[in-house]
């Protein structure tokens, strides 16, 4: 869906520096994964998890998803977001996987699902599965007087909390969208802009609210998009853009809002859960992708690459200079080597990749776009 431009004044820069999201993962794969916890009847201390996992190293055949410490899982199911159809997995202590020769890090006592992916990762793809599994526990989700409250350390990027049937929120400690479920349940989901678990407490309240609303809100922690735009040689104007995205819109030609956006140089796509090739094509004004094999399928994840030439991406005096409307919940942005971050006008976690330049990632969690801007020096 097309949305208008917005443009915002300059803010300060606004700068949070962590080293967590580079050791365990690139900064554009940092908020790869969603997390859904739907929380049963208060008495019960149970929530039925639904845990979207991406795998990305390459040749894998499997993922591993711990149990928590403390929590007892069950009613375990893995599927293919691809396909929606079910997928081999085993329940079992670390030790068992390592004997078994699982070689993923493992702490023997400690309980995993390892889920076995539809395929080895491809080069440049990945393996995605969807778990979901019931916990008990009695720490996280409890009664206290009249209200219920979920409070969880919670370390993925992306997560979503559902409260019980004819339950109202009364507090969240998050700054959380709040959308209605189909069958009349408030959803409380939020992104994590920081490297570190946020440590979540919602309060809700029986009150047999019908939750049941008007408004069209598309939940924006559960947009799988993302964008990296690696800046070139400033005096060409070039920009290397990454654009990966879940299409599930399945009917022989795709059509990415993304195209809308950018005209692209050497455009290239890659299915991404098979590795196959893409081939963009020119319709009227835009560029639409062939999905050969759409029957059975859910949905399929895509990467689109190319270079871009943008006139705002220049010298200005001695420092560097950007300006982007940026339309996705999560953007990285790369500077060139040697350059150093002097402002930016949205917030942004900042990071060092392994050859030393500096990654700057911006997270939206509106629903509008964010007009960004950089300074940088040598």
């Amino acid at each position: 869906m097309r949305r208008p431009a917005v443009r915002s004044t300059l803010c300060v820069l606004m700068v949070v520096a962590v080293a967590a999201p580079t050791a365990q993962r690139a900064p554009f794969n940092w908020h790869d994964d969603y997390t859904e916890y739907n929380l049963l009847g208060p008495s019960t201390h149970q929530f039925h998890i639904v845990y979207y996992l991406t795998q990305r190293q390459v040749g894998a055949a499997t993922v591993l998803n711990q149990t928590r410490s403390g929590s007892e899982g069950s009613n375990i199911s893995v599927t293919n977001p691809r396909t929606g159809r079910p997928l081999e997995f085993r329940y079992a202590s670390g030790e068992e996987l390592a004997a078994a020769g699982e070689t993923g890090r493992l702490q023997p006592a400690e309980h995993y699902i390892q889920a076995v992916l539809p395929r080895p990762v491809p080069e440049g793809g990945e393996g995605r599965v969807r778990i979901e599994k019931t916990y008990l526990d009695e720490r996280s989700y409890y009664a206290e007087g009249d209200e219920v409250v979920f409070a969880r350390s919670l370390g993925i990027g992306r997560n979503a909390i559902v409260l019980p049937a004819g339950y109202s929120l009364v507090s969240s400690n998050v700054a959380a969208q709040v959308t209605a479920t189909a069958d009349g349940r408030l959803k409380v989901s939020f992104e994590n802009v920081n490297g570190y678990a946020s440590d979540v407490v919602i309060r809700a309240r029986e009150t047999g609210l019908d939750a049941a609303s008007g408004l069209p809100v598309v939940e924006r922690a559960f947009d799988f998009g993302k964008t990296q735009y690696d800046l070139g040689n400033p005096v060409t104007h070039e920009v290397g853009v990454v654009h990966e995205y879940t299409e599930t819109e399945l009917g022989g030609l795709a059509t990415p809002a993304f195209f809308d956006r950018h005209r692209l140089v050497g455009a290239t796509a890659l299915d991404m859960d098979t590795g196959q090739r893409l081939v963009p094509m020119q319709m009227g004004p835009v560029m639409a992708l062939s999905l050969s094999s759409p029957v059975g399928l859910e949905s399929v994840r895509i990467r689109i690459s190319g270079v871009e030439r943008d006139g705002t991406y220049r010298i200005s005096g001695d420092q560097l200079v950007w300006e982007k409307t940026l339309y996705e919940p999560r953007t990285t942005v790369l500077l060139p080597a040697g350059w150093h971050l002097v402002a930016a006008s949205a917030p942004a976690v900042v990071t060092a990749t392994r050859d030393g330049r500096v990654a700057i990632q911006i997270v939206n969690p509106r629903v509008d776009p964010v007009a960004f801007s950089l300074r940088a020096a040598r």
